[in-house]
C-alpha cells in the first residue's frame, strides 16, 4: 500500500525550502470548460513562484508546465529535466461535487483511466516517470462541465483561486 498523500505533502514539496527540482504539470483542454483547471491552476502557481524571491535565487528549481492535451509529449522531457517530484494538475471523475479535490498516487487511478483529451492513460504516464526515479502524483479536481466552449464552472474557478493560495503558501 503507498502512503498517504495530500494538500500537505504537495504543500512540502512546493515550499521553497523542499531542496529538489519539482515539476507541477496541468494537463486539460481550455476550450471544454473544467478540463481546463489544470493549465488555469499550473498558470497560476507560476505566477505567483516568479513572483517570489526564492524564484529570483533558484530559477530552475521550479518547473511549470502546461502540457495542455497531450501530456505524453512531455515524458522523456520531464525525465531529461530531471524533477524529485511531478505533480500532474487534471480534471479527474471522482464522483465528488464540482471542485473537489483529492491527491492521489498512480496507484490510486484505475488502470485504464484516461480522459477523453489524453491519448495515453494517465496511470501509465504517471508510472513510466516512477520508473525513471520521479515521485508522481495527481492533483485532481472533480469537473462540472466538460462541454466544449464553455468556461471554467464558479465552482471549480473558486476551487482553483483556493489551491493556488494554498500551495504559493499566500494564505491569509
Amino acid at each position: 500500500m503507498e502512503p498517504q498523500v495530500d494538500l500537505e505533502t504537495l504543500i512540502t514539496y512546493l515550499h521553497p525550502g523542499f531542496p529538489a527540482k519539482v515539476a507541477v504539470v496541468g494537463m486539460g483542454n481550455r476550450l471544454r470548460g473544467d478540463d481546463g483547471a489544470g493549465p488555469e491552476l499550473v498558470q497560476r502557481l507560476k505566477e505567483q513562484w516568479e513572483q517570489s524571491a526564492f524564484c529570483r535565487q533558484f530559477p530552475h528549481e521550479r518547473l511549470f508546465i502546461d502540457a495542455g492535451e497531450t501530456p505524453e509529449d512531455w515524458l522523456v522531457r520531464i525525465v531529461d529535466l530531471k524533477p524529485a517530484v511531478v505533480i500532474v494538475a487534471d480534471a479527474v471523475e471522482l464522483g465528488a461535487d464540482a471542485g473537489a479535490v483529492a491527491v492521489l498516487p498512480p496507484g490510486e487511478l484505475p488502470e485504464n483511466f484516461c480522459l477523453s483529451t489524453h491519448r495515453m492513460p494517465l496511470r501509465s504516464l504517471l508510472k513510466l516517470w516512477e520508473e525513471n526515479g520521479i515521485k508522481a502524483l495527481v492533483l485532481a479536481i472533480q469537473p462540472g462541465s466538460l462541454e466544449h466552449g464553455r468556461e471554467i464552472s464558479a465552482p471549480v474557478r473558486e476551487t482553483i483561486g483556493h489551491l493556488t493560495s494554498i500551495l504559493s503558501g499566500k494564505q491569509d
